[in-house]
């Protein structure tokens, strides 16, 4: 629609185009600006922040207009003395001059700096809709003479808000409503025949005539208690005849109110659960003991009424017992023949909210006679130059009770951490701080073996204490910055040498395997601390590729740092992708020290850095030469230099700062930014 709104625009200024506001005042102002950013349409700050308090200058609205209507580029010569071809914001000034909707301040002059006024808006407003002014609107107020129908009509249509003084300079706020209500109105309000719960997080609006796509800020949702509920996303469905909305948890079985393109829906969510309950997992304890692990908590009467389980061959159940979580029976046999195998079927056991399980009978056991109780072989305790301990089983030993920190217990410590080894039998444990010289005692308890058969509990373990021990390091997560570049956290400080030797594999992309053959990396710490440390990755063939993509899952597996943690694959991790990608850097702005000095402030971090990649001349006038600049060291990485000039600069006169290829990104891999396209970059500024 807003190309139709172009070329009607381009013929006869949208030719009495209406624009409606239609499902805005759903909206905070802050979330139309998020609409209008996510669309491209405005911009926020570099800290991410809105600054709706803030005046918006005039070509600020120029570039927003100029989005907005999606306005040809002009190619006359400039039509403002104080706008150049090389101002950023040049083509969009251009261009809603070209279409008759805002003109200069005098003098061949633009004034891009300068503030919108309320009424200045109001008036761009009336020419964007064609719409007529009418000063027969009475309205209250400090308003222009010549502003006065144009206020008093976009009062009227409700595209600005009532005020004291509009005269005054429009924040961001009051051209955020604005401009949003220009943006939702060229969209058609969808035809909508019905609307159904789905479950507690989903909405099907079901539609009268087909649409292609749609935008979540035409849906807002309450519930009969006026609680609002997030709509998350908006997706057609692929005959074009629904949308369906992912939303927040709705209030189970209560009346919610949909309101689509400012039109009210109601219907009644549904049910929190109404899912069955299933059996996870289903494991062996002891010789007789076994486990049901269900998928969320189940009722008590059923779980443990022993018409619910039957065993085939004779084996009777002998117990049942639920766990405190509910998820969890635990099954007592009556003996079992050894190598048998036994079938188990379990059917009516229900969740808490009586959803019954469909019947499992593909559940079996094989028999086993396995009356000995693992020990612990004393000759092979040890406590290990890092303060770790070490503890080996007679025979292997069930995993997930074995690595459970409360089966260990030392008087004066407490235990951090246990693994086990692949082979199940060895066990290392780390504690918090211990002291030197000092005699600890270890007692480990209520470890069964594979077959469930629990050890006999062993006290009496004796060790002497290691202070300051080699501590290890535990990988925390990896972070994507940009499509090459990703963040990788540590536990604890790590050293420069850790740093130069870290190597960092991606294993796999949304599952599937990755070649790393041809790849190398740069790294270096994260400003501020020493337990991040940035890692941007090139490919043999590409210096800024985009590897990391939005949507994607990503494993990784890092190496080479002393004492890293990596047993049961500890130093791997997932991260996912993003659309960020890695921009080259630039030159962002000239400051004048004085009469012979300038600074030049990079976008980030650079090196090869020198003044021979730097030309300066005056605005069409003689090239300025620049002696030399204070690093003097190519390998330095920077994120400013000072560059020394051959002669002094005269005051008032405008200059212009060029750039030649040859510095690069902190790591060497990509050169900076020295054009637009084919044009030439270039920074004015103004001497002193």
């Amino acid at each position: 629609m807003r190309k139709i709104a172009l070329a009607m625009l381009a013929l006869t200024l949208l030719l009495g185009l209406a624009i409606p506001i239609a499902g805005a005042s759903s909206l905070t102002t802050e979330e139309k600006f998020q609409v209008l950013k996510q669309k491209g349409i405005m911009t926020g700050f570099e800290d991410g922040s809105s600054r709706l308090y803030e005046s918006m200058s005039r070509e600020q609205f120029a570039t927003v207009l100029y989005k907005l209507l999606e306005l040809p580029q002009s190619g006359s010569t400039p039509s403002y003395v104080d706008v150049l071809k090389t101002r950023w914001s040049y083509n969009a000034i251009q261009a809603v001059r070209g279409a008759g909707l805002m003109v200069g301040k005098g003098d061949n002059k633009f004034a891009p700096t300068a503030p919108v006024k309320v009424e200045e808006l109001a008036a761009i407003l009336l020419k964007v809709n064609n719409t007529p002014s009418n000063s027969n609107i009475s309205f209250t107020g400090k308003v222009s003479s010549w502003a006065k129908g144009a206020v008093g009509t976009a009062l009227s249509k409700g595209w600005i808000e009532p005020r004291n003084d509009y005269t005054a300079n429009a924040t961001r706020a009051v051209l955020v409503d604005a401009v949003y209500a220009l943006y939702s109105g060229w969209d058609t309000a969808l035809d909508v025949r019905s609307v159904e719960a789905v479950d507690i997080q989903l909405v099907r609006v079901n539609l009268k005539t087909k649409i292609d796509s749609v935008d979540t800020s035409r849906f807002s949702l309450r519930d009969d208690r006026g609680n609002s509920v997030q709509v998350v996303y908006a997706s057609v469905a692929n005959d074009g005849f629904s949308v369906l909305l992912s939303t927040g948890f709705q209030a189970e079985n209560r009346t919610h109110y949909l309101t689509i393109d400012g039109k009210s829906w109601t219907y009644t969510s549904t049910k929190s659960d109404t899912t069955k309950p299933t059996i996870t997992a289903f494991e062996r304890l002891g010789a007789r003991v076994y486990v049901l692990t269900f998928s969320e908590q189940v009722d008590s009467g059923t779980a443990t009424n022993a018409n619910n389980y039957s065993f085939s061959g004779g084996l009777r159940i002998t117990s049942l017992q639920l766990s405190s979580d509910k998820k969890q029976v635990t099954l007592t046999t009556s003996n079992q023949t050894n190598n048998t195998r036994y079938w188990l079927t379990v059917k009516n056991v229900k969740d808490l909210a009586g959803n019954v399980m469909d019947t499992r009978n593909d559940l079996s056991v094989v028999g086993n006679d396995d009356a000995t109780k693992p020990t612990i072989i004393e000759s092979e305790f040890k406590v290990n130059t890092d303060a770790s301990l070490t503890i080996k089983f007679s025979e292997p030993v069930k995993r997930e009770v074995a690595i459970q920190t409360g089966r260990y217990s030392i008087s004066g410590l407490s235990i951090v951490s246990v693994s086990l080894d692949t082979e199940g039998r060895t066990v290392t444990l780390r504690t918090s701080a211990q002291k030197d010289k000092t005699v600890y005692s270890l007692t480990v308890s209520g470890i069964p073996d594979l077959a469930g058969n629990v050890m006999d509990t062993k006290t009496g373990l004796l060790f002497g204490g290691i202070s300051n021990p080699v501590l290890p390091v535990k990988l925390q997560s990896i972070a994507a910055i940009n499509q090459n570049t990703i963040e990788i956290s540590f536990d604890r400080d790590i050293s420069d040498a850790d740093v130069n030797a870290l190597g960092v594999a991606i294993l796999k992309d949304n599952g599937s395997s990755i070649n790393n053959n041809g790849w190398s990396k740069y790294a270096v710490r994260k400003a501020g601390t020493n337990r991040v440390v940035i890692v941007q990755l090139r490919t043999g063939t590409d210096p800024n590729p985009n590897l990391f993509q939005a949507g994607h899952v990503y494993t990784a597996r890092v190496t080479g740092v002393t004492s890293l943690h990596t047993l049961e694959a500890a130093n791997e991790t997932t991260f996912a992708g993003t659309v960020t990608a890695n921009d080259l850097p630039y030159a962002k702005q000239v400051v004048v020290l004085n009469r012979s000095t300038i600074k030049v402030i990079f976008s980030e971090p650079v090196k090869n850095v020198s003044a021979q990649y730097f030309t300066l001349k005056e605005r069409d006038g003689d090239a300025v030469a620049i002696s030399g600049d204070d690093l003097n060291n190519s390998n330095a990485i920077v994120t400013e230099v000072t560059l020394k000039l051959s002669k002094d600069l005269t005051a008032g006169k405008v200059y212009e700062l060029g750039f030649k290829p040859g510095i690069t990104d902190s790591a060497g891999f990509n050169g900076w930014k020295t054009k637009n396209g084919n044009e030439d970059i270039n920074i004015l500024f103004t001497g002193v």
